[in-house]
Parts: structure tokens; C-alpha cells; sequence
């Protein structure tokens, strides 16, 4: 005979937690739990942000009228002078001149070098020349490659394309050694690129 299975009972919430699994209710409570975690993560947030609104207001009081745009930008003007030294003013400099390097233009003209089938290469690190470490006024146009080649025939095709390239005004071999660590044997050498100012 077949079990029957009579249930009158009204579908009630009461009803339904009952019958729910032991996993259901986890699901419920964890779910719970991260709710409230979002809440609480929420009002930290806010209450971060309040406080950051009143250290602006307390830190430029001249500049809190929102229909004086010029006496907050000359207040803030300010407060970066007095805290900007020299040493942070010339590191900044350098960084600028680092993002305005043409990197489209040297990454394609890299990468038609270094994808020409005769040349099997592969960079591994590109340094961009700082004024700190060349006393060339053209230190803006400088880069140095960090390059690995299976041998030096690689090497040498590789500093051949890289003087056939337009982009490039001058390609020079800086250092060459041989990775004894790698059971290959690959050859690690460092190449200085130069470009023209003129270049877009």
C-alpha cells in the first residue's frame, strides 16, 4: 500500500520554516548576515565621507561659498604650495614626463621589431631614462629595454631591426650576459633607444 501523504495544515510562514532543511535555514541566516554586513559596511562609508566633507570645509573656509569657484581653487592653490617641498615637486616632474612619453607609437614600433620572423625576442622590461640618470637634456626621449634572445644571433638581428626603424634615432647595446640559472642558456642583454622631440 502507498503512503499517502495528508497535510490540512494553513501554508502559513510558521509553516514553511518548519518544513524548510537545515541548509535552507543557513542559506536564510547567512543571507541575513551579509545584509547586515552591507548595511554596517554602508554607514562606515558615509560616516567616512562626512568627515572628509568637514575636514575640507574646516581646512578652506574661504573657499566654502560654491558661487566662489576662483577663492576655492586659490585656497586649495595655496594649501598645495605649503605642502609640496622641492624634492616632491621635482619627482612629480618626473612622472609627468614619464606619461608623456609617446608609449603608442614606441610600443608599435617595438613590436614590429620584435615580431619580424627572423627575430625571436622577448622584452622583459621596459625602464623609461629619467633626468636622475643621464645628464642629457634629451633624457625625456630615452628608454631602456631589458631584452632576453635564445642566442646572439637573435641579439644581433634584433639591434639590426632596431636601426632600421624609423621611429627610433639611435639603438645602443648596453650590456650583454648569459642566464646561467635557466637550463637554456637564454642570453639577457640591455638596449638604450632614443627618439627625436619631433617625433608625434
Amino acid at each position: 500500500m502507498n503512503r499517502l501523504d495528508l497535510d490540512f495544515a494553513p501554508r502559513t510562514a510558521r509553516y514553511w520554516w518548519a518544513r524548510a532543511g537545515v541548509a535552507l535555514r543557513l542559506a536564510l541566516f547567512g543571507a541575513m548576515l551579509t545584509l547586515a554586513a552591507g548595511l554596517w559596511w554602508t554607514a562606515a562609508v558615509y560616516s567616512e565621507r562626512l568627515q572628509l566633507h568637514a575636514e575640507l570645509v574646516r581646512t578652506a573656509p574661504a573657499a566654502t561659498d560654491p558661487a566662489q569657484p576662483s577663492q576655492m581653487r586659490a585656497a586649495l592653490a595655496a594649501k598645495g604650495a605649503q605642502t609640496l617641498s622641492a624634492a616632491q615637486d621635482a619627482a612629480m616632474h618626473q612622472a609627468l614626463l614619464a606619461l608623456n612619453r609617446p608609449w603608442s607609437q614606441l610600443w608599435d614600433a617595438l613590436e614590429r621589431v620584435s615580431t619580424t620572423p627572423s627575430v625571436q625576442v622577448a622584452i622583459l622590461e621596459m625602464r623609461p631614462e629619467t633626468a636622475a640618470s643621464s645628464q642629457d637634456a634629451s633624457a625625456a626621449q630615452g628608454l631602456h629595454l631589458l631584452v632576453e634572445s635564445k642566442d646572439s644571433a637573435h641579439m644581433l638581428g634584433f639591434m639590426r631591426q632596431l636601426r632600421t626603424e624609423p621611429f627610433f634615432v639611435s639603438a645602443v647595446l648596453t650590456s650583454h650576459q648569459v642566464n646561467a640559472q635557466d637550463p637554456n642558456r637564454p642570453l639577457r642583454f640591455e638596449v638604450k633607444l632614443r627618439w627625436t622631440q619631433d617625433k608625434p
